[in-house]
Parts: C-alpha cells; structure tokens; sequence
C-alpha cells in the first residue's frame, strides 16, 4: 500500500460479505478498512505481475499488425 496517490471510492457489498470480512480481519489483527484496502491491493499487484505483461504483448502485437 505504498502508493502515494490515493482515491477514495464507495462500494456496496452485502451484509454477508461484510461479516465475513469482517471476521477475516479480526483473525488477521486487522480493521476491516486496513483488511479491505489489503486485499485489493495485494490481488491488483497479482493480476499486474500475471496478467498485465500478456495484456501489454497483445497491444504490441495489436501496434505491429496495423503497420
């Protein structure tokens, strides 16, 4: 989370989901905030280290087609 940009965005999540999570962050020491802000963090760095890198090499391949 050391991102010095941030942007503050409101989500709706049912009450289920909420008390889940809200569990999981206590087990994890954790406010539900913190826990929140954690775990899209860590699954935005994981989709950008697995998945980005494929998206950028089919741009490029998009770029070199139109030439």
């Amino acid at each position: 989370m050391g991102n010095p940009q941030k942007k503050r965005k409101l989500i709706d999540i049912s009450d289920r989901t909420g008390k889940i999570l809200g569990m999981m962050a206590v087990q994890n020491n954790m406010s539900f905030k913190t826990y929140i802000e954690t775990l899209l963090d860590d699954k935005a760095d994981e989709i950008a280290q697995d998945e980005l890198i494929t998206w950028k090499d089919k741009s490029n391949h998009k770029q070199k087609n139109k030439l």
